[in-house]
């Protein structure tokens, strides 16, 4: 889903919750000679601190010392200080004193050495595996030359519900040929026939890999990032491809100059897609120019447009707008693909979606006015969904107020976190279509097993 959060945390995170840790593994150990400090070291001491987030807020962590034994990479001293979480849900690892391990830490912006569970740290106790490990590091330092792996698949992308998925099994790509780029080096390698390729012996520098002889394929390029490497000391690196075909509808969008958030939603949504609701179809954002890329999509028939299956909201306060520049579907042109064909439009957005204040007095469930509330804004268009939302602060009297948009009906829901396990909120409140000021009343009536949207709706009905 499109908001769905994905914890991939690859050294440690700071974040508190209840959230768990998960960690992307490594194929090679040369991949965690990428740290910027590599040792192994005795714990001297292990202590309880609070780590500074920013001018208001600290999370717990500990702080532990450590004498160096031996030093794999980076500038450290006989003895060095690495910082971590609190453990669990943050990725922490607090470790106890007068044992000894493997470390891989990297420097955070104040410069601070930190792990944590997904560094690859390891206890050791002289076992073979460890001796035979250790080894093996020294021997990559000692050979300093890198390498850059990794695979090349193509697939192409189909409609699941009403979201866009990849097929089941991608195909390799053998013979593909790809370029290895650094400021004082350039190389290049052939895919084998299950899709791998390797570039070994690349002396240090920073790398930027990239396929050769696309012809209608193509692959994400928003996070140049995934596609480069900086390697030293036999440090390797895992690189991957998905090629997808080039299908795509691309174009701008013409906006109003009075409307100052120039980030808007574009979506494509296949005409025969009748169940619509804000996470439908294939999106993306504009640039500061307007322009937008909407790929990978499945050759077909497409509606393109602005809010046809959500809301208008302050950041993008608009009517539902169809390709070409209309508001009523009937109106809109469809836009038909074949696989690999890419389609520009203009689009014009000339129409704003008018506000409605609503003002409101929250009471919660202590009887007493809130101070501070979360509404969520359901467009009963879409029921069930209710991501547009704001938080509001109110007064003294527990009064505020808030901006929906004239012509749509709403379920306006109420709710204040207090804390773990202790939410409330509010029976739903019905906005009918209008354009009219309206005033309303919130009383904390519910507790945090009975705040679902869903289960509030159904009880309403």
């Amino acid at each position: 889903m499109r908001f769905c959060l994905t914890l991939v945390l690859l050294c440690v995170g700071l974040n508190q919750g209840g959230f768990a840790c998960e960690c992307l593994g490594t194929s090679r150990p040369c991949e965690r000679l990428r740290s910027d400090a590599i040792f192994v070291g005795r714990v001297i001491e292990t202590v309880a601190t609070k780590h500074k987030e920013d001018d208001k807020t600290w999370s717990p962590g500990y702080s532990m010392r450590f004498a160096v034994d031996e030093l794999f990479r980076g500038e450290l001293g006989t003895e060095v200080m690495i910082e971590t979480g609190s453990g669990g849900g943050d990725c922490g690892t607090p470790l106890e004193p007068g044992g000894k391990f493997l470390i891989f830490a990297y420097k955070a912006k104040d410069n601070q050495l930190w792990t944590g569970m997904c560094s690859g740290n390891r206890r050791l106790t002289g076992n073979a595996d460890e001796v035979e490990l250790l080894q093996e590091l020294r021997d990559l330092v000692k050979h300093g030359s890198s390498t850059i792996f990794g695979s090349v698949f193509q697939s192409k992308p189909v409609w699941r519900d009403d979201e866009i998925a990849d097929e089941p099994a991608p195909k390799p790509v053998s013979g593909m040929v790809l370029l290895a780029k650094s400021d004082g080096y350039s190389t290049s390698t052939r895919t084998k026939a299950d899709g791998t390729f390797e570039f070994t012996g690349l002396p240090e520098g920073k790398y930027a890999i990239a396929p050769e002889g696309l012809q209608g394929w193509d692959f994400d390029h928003e996070y140049e990032e995934n596609y480069q490497a900086e390697l030293s000391d036999g440090a390797c690196a895992s690189i991957n491809f998905r090629l997808e075909p080039t299908t795509r509808i691309r174009g701008h969008l013409t906006i109003p100059a009075e409307v100052k958030d120039r980030t808007i939603e574009v979506v494509a949504i296949p005409v025969d897609m009748k169940e619509l609701n804000q996470f439908a179809g294939k999106y993306d954002f504009t640039d500061e120019d307007g322009h937008f890329n909407l790929w990978p999509l499945p050759p077909g028939d497409y509606f393109v447009g602005v809010n046809i299956n959500s809301s208008p909201k302050e950041n993008s306060p608009f009517p539902p707008t169809y390709y070409p520049g209309v508001t009523s579907q009937k109106a809109a042109s469809v836009i038909h693909l074949e696989e690999g064909e890419t389609r520009d439009l203009e689009l014009p957005l000339s129409e704003l979606a008018r506000p409605r204040t609503v003002r409101f007095v929250a009471i919660g469930l202590d009887g007493k006015p809130m101070k501070h509330i979360y509404i969520q804004r359901e467009d009963l268009r879409h029921p069930g969904d209710a991501a547009s939302y704001v938080n509001v602060d109110l007064n003294r009297n527990g009064a505020g107020k808030m901006i929906v948009y004239a012509g749509y009906s709403y379920h306006l829901h109420a709710s204040q976190f207090i804390s773990y396990w202790n939410e409330w909120c509010a029976k739903l409140v019905t906005i009918s279509a209008g354009s009219k000021p309206v005033s309303i009343r919130f009383v904390m009536d519910h507790k945090s097993d009975s705040c679902n949207i869903r289960e509030i709706d159904s009880a309403a009905k």
